[in-house]
């Protein structure tokens, strides 16, 4: 039975990576550039907003089964791998990957979180109110969309980094190697 829960919260950890980062690639290569061909500022922000807070509840739902399925993998780790009580966390590569994959993983949900919480919602709101007639310069725009952007792809680029880890967290005859 310890086999199938293990190999049942592995799943549910990398259904939480794809619902993660499987919609950040859908936003960066198929959403934005097809939404700039919405000709019309109102409708393009209306669209955007609809799919981007979507978007959130299923990156959220993703993160919380990383979460979830990741407090029980480093729960069992010792008794799936045999690992004796008295060998030091760190001794092993496990433990050392270990600690700078969550290092990594809270770094990219803070640049997540600034994305989704102020800087994305700020370059909502500059092309709203450019919608609306505000005077509102194409360098705040510009600026806006950088910024969001910039933090978008930082984000992307350290979950693949947590992938990668997780990858090699798994790789047992590495992973469990002394240091």
């Amino acid at each position: 039975m310890d086999y199938f829960w293990h190999i049942f919260f592995i799943w549910l950890h990398i259904l939480g990576v794809a619902l993660l980062v499987g919609p950040q690639f859908f936003m960066a290569y198929a959403w934005i550039p097809a939404s700039r061909n919405i000709e019309d500022l109102r409708v393009r922000v209306k669209a955007m907003r609809t799919i981007t807070r979507r978007f959130g509840y299923i990156g959220g739902a993703g993160i919380a089964l990383l979460v979830g399925a990741g407090t029980y993998l480093i729960i069992d780790w010792r008794n799936y791998y045999g690992v004796e009580d008295d060998v030091e966390f760190t001794a092993l590569r496990f433990g050392v990957v270990f600690i700078v994959k969550m290092t990594v993983f809270t770094v990219m949900l803070a640049a997540l979180a600034a994305h989704i919480f102020w800087l994305g919602p700020r370059q909502l709101e500059r092309l709203e109110a450019q919608a609306n007639g505000e005077r509102i310069s194409e360098a705040e725009v510009r600026s806006a969309r950088t910024a969001s952007m910039i933090t978008s792809i930082l984000g992307l680029a350290l979950a693949l980094a947590v992938m990668v880890m997780g990858v090699m967290l798994n790789s047992v005859g590495w992973s469990l190697q002394e240091v």
